[in-house]
């Protein structure tokens, strides 16, 4: 279980180089689902709440209960070019890439930002990129984007 403790003292803080953002960040390996994962606590005067770490651990030990609806949201998702692959995608790995607890945040208190790769042609991948939102251990939203910095809806 992860404490504010172990944030503080095992994660790499970072401020941003212009405005006041600041983030702790971590790379934990969730077994079978990408090589790392990066994880980010936003803080407020290199504070973080133990809501936040809470999140995460809750998150961490449930996530494989959030995988099928996105698996069913991709699948779902798929534009007509892909439709032909659908059997090619289903059966690529999905890959946990980004994890964010932000500070204060009204509309969600978790991001994940994960996805699939898949072979195109011969040498060409293709990548879907997916941005889910939580708000108290449920599934706010999904979306499918090219920019998953920005907020869904």
């Amino acid at each position: 279980m992860l404490t504010i403790d172990k944030v503080k003292r095992d994660f790499s803080y970072i401020k941003a180089w212009t405005g006041n953002s600041e983030v702790y960040h971590d790379s934990p390996i969730f077994q079978g689902y990408g090589n790392l994962c990066d994880l980010y606590f936003k803080s407020k005067d290199k504070q973080i709440k133990q809501e936040q770490v809470e999140k995460y651990n809750e998150f961490k030990e449930n996530f494989k209960s959030y995988l099928p609806d996105i698996e069913k949201y991709i699948l779902s998702s798929l534009k007509n070019s892909e439709v032909s692959l659908e059997n090619t995608i289903k059966q690529s790995k999905l890959t946990l890439e980004i994890i964010e607890i932000p500070f204060d945040n009204f509309k969600y208190d978790l991001v994940l930002v994960c996805g699939k790769t898949y072979k195109k042609f011969l040498f060409l991948t293709r990548n879907i990129d997916i941005r889910v939102e939580f708000k108290n251990g449920r599934i706010k939203s999904i979306q499918r984007k090219k920019d998953t910095t920005e907020d869904n809806e």
